[in-house]
């Protein structure tokens, strides 16, 4: 049986998915003596077309997705593939849009003369993208991105990296859906969240069960 992993980085993100796809709360959580990070991630379970579900929350940025993903690949079967879907902010793209990300890169990784955005040895794969969608390369940030010096029509947001360092380390497959909530605009963005209608994540289903058996 196939094993697919979704990963989001906000409760309010991946609960609504995990709704749409059926999927319980795991309350189970594997405790590690003087660990602290035991409940630092929310797991929901399921099952849909012969394939085993799994949608992981790990919280916002690129630490806590190294983290709690780490965890869970150290502690569970390794999953044929890995759905990274959240809100992202974009220079250029229609908010409200879904764009399936093809390249990542963090935005602060810059060893000057050597390396700039991405690393020589790990994690300049190509992702996996979904035909009728843009798509456009997504740059990890430490901190919301509210300037940018990108002329061209690029992602932004604060976990894709980390995730595709570790598919990239683990051999994994990799897919990430971004719905754009704003370009390059904090007040935007808190704005734009609240209107469900459209920004709504549940309609990421239809591209998840592209890849169920």
């Amino acid at each position: 049986m196939k094993n697919i992993l979704i990963h989001c980085a906000m409760e309010k993100e991946g609960e609504k998915i995990a709704q749409a796809l059926k999927l319980n709360k795991k309350e189970e959580i594997k405790k590690v003596e003087n660990c602290k990070i035991n409940n630092f991630t929310t797991t929901y379970v399921g099952q849909a077309k012969n394939t085993n579900i799994t949608l992981l929350i790990t919280g916002i940025g690129k630490q806590k997705t190294a983290i709690g993903l780490t965890k869970y690949l150290c502690e569970n079967v390794k999953p044929d593939l890995i759905i990274n879907i959240g809100y992202a902010g974009s220079t250029f793209a229609k908010i409200g849009s879904w764009v399936s990300i093809n390249k990542s890169y963090n935005l602060e990784w810059d060893i000057t003369g050597e390396e700039k955005y991405t690393m020589k040895d790990l994690g300049g794969q190509d992702l996996v993208t979904i035909d009728e969608l843009e798509k456009l390369p997504c740059y990890s940030a430490e901190c919301f991105v509210n300037s940018s010096s990108f002329k061209e029509n690029v992602i932004f947001d604060m976990e894709l990296h980390s995730v595709s360092l570790l598919a990239d380390l683990y051999n994994i497959p990799l897919v990430s859906l971004k719905k754009v909530s704003d370009n390059l605009s904090l007040d935007d963005y808190y704005k734009t969240v609240e209107n469900n209608e459209l920004m709504e994540l549940e309609s990421s289903v239809k591209y998840v069960e592209k890849f169920l058996e």
